[in-house]
């Protein structure tokens, strides 16, 4: 081979390894320039995660987790290296039921279709002790709007969660006493009527025989010998079923039962009331007439009109406030 012609090989040789040389330069700059992305993003996620509150993660596009801050441990029970070098957060912490619904969760963050980006769900610690959390998450770009993966917060709600349950404890109880004291008003309510009911049928009765009595009285009086043996007979018969007066201590019980402490008070506030006061008190704040109080204390309709007057006057009451209004406050 002559001279001219090795020359030719060397050259060819020189340029081939120039080419290769200037390819593994670029290969190289470009390994650099990933490095030192990484490097950045590291540095950024840092900058912004170690210190973060709560517990930060950092997800690429396929799931896979590139930081996860130091706060984890307190969570969880374990290291930031633990669960980046684990097969996935949701194998080694979330909770059996709610796998599924994580996984789901992830899979709309990472395709960026989420709409709702808050996920509330249960992990297993270490010690295997179960704890409520909420993870909030957003994407991640860098500086010239490529997508990096989604940033993922993560708050353990576990006393907050607790303390929404003794609330919601409250609450029912609440709701359950409401109910017992509807149902205590409604008994209450009910003996109320009973007592009303029992003395509207002794009201009655006593108006009954009052008119009775007196038509015999009239009748006595007439020319018909038969008819005034009758009439004896039956005022007989009627003077053996007198008019009744209510039992006062019955009533005073009753009162007591349905409505504690009404006459106490009433007595305590206007000492001046006498017991006859008391009873008309009574009747009135059970919502009788003055017909139907009548009948039960044997007067007459004005007569119960003018007692209600001067108890009127005794508690001091203007003439704008109405004496059954005024008696239910007691």
């Amino acid at each position: 081979m002559s001279v001219s012609g090795n020359q030719e090989q060397l050259k060819k040789r020189i340029q081939e390894l120039e080419s290769k040389l200037s390819g593994m330069k670029l290969e190289l700059e470009h390994a650099r320039f990933q490095n030192e992305t990484e490097t950045d993003k590291r540095r950024f996620y840092q900058l912004i995660a170690d210190f973060a509150f709560g517990w930060e993660l950092w997800f690429d596009p396929k799931g896979q987790i590139n930081y996860c801050s130091p706060s984890c441990y307190d969570l969880t029970g374990f290291t930031s290296n633990q669960i980046i070098g684990s097969s996935g957060i949701k194998e080694l912490l979330v909770y059996e039921m709610d796998r599924i619904k994580y996984a789901g969760f992830i899979e709309g963050a990472l395709n960026q279709v989420l709409v709702n980006q808050t996920l509330e769900f249960r992990i297993l610690t270490r010690t295997k002790q179960l704890r409520w959390c909420i993870m909030s998450v957003r994407g991640v770009y860098d500086e010239k709007g490529k997508y990096l993966g989604i940033r993922a917060s993560v708050q353990d709600t576990t006393r907050l969660k607790n303390a929404m349950g003794h609330i919601s404890e409250l609450e029912k109880g609440k709701e359950f006493e409401l109910r017992t004291k509807q149902r205590l008003q409604s008994e209450l309510e009910l003996k109320d009527r009973e007592l009303v009911s029992f003395l509207l049928q002794l009201s009655q009765k006593n108006e009954l025989i009052s008119k009775s009595a007196n038509l015999l009285k009239k009748g006595k009086h007439g020319d018909d010998k038969h008819i005034k043996i009758v009439l004896e007979q039956l005022e007989e018969i009627l003077k053996g079923n007198s008019v009744q007066t209510p039992d006062w201590v019955m009533i005073e019980k009753q009162m007591e039962k349905s409505h504690p402490g009404f006459l106490n008070r009433l007595q305590t506030k206007y000492p001046v009331i006498s017991v006859k006061d008391q009873k008309l008190c009574c009747y009135i704040r059970l919502g009788l007439s003055s017909k139907e109080i009548s009948g039960l204390l044997n007067i007459t309709p004005k007569s119960v009109e003018i007692a209600r007057v001067r108890l009127r006057q005794k508690l001091q009451l203007s003439s704008k406030i109405r004496l059954s209004t005024f008696l239910m406050q007691f």
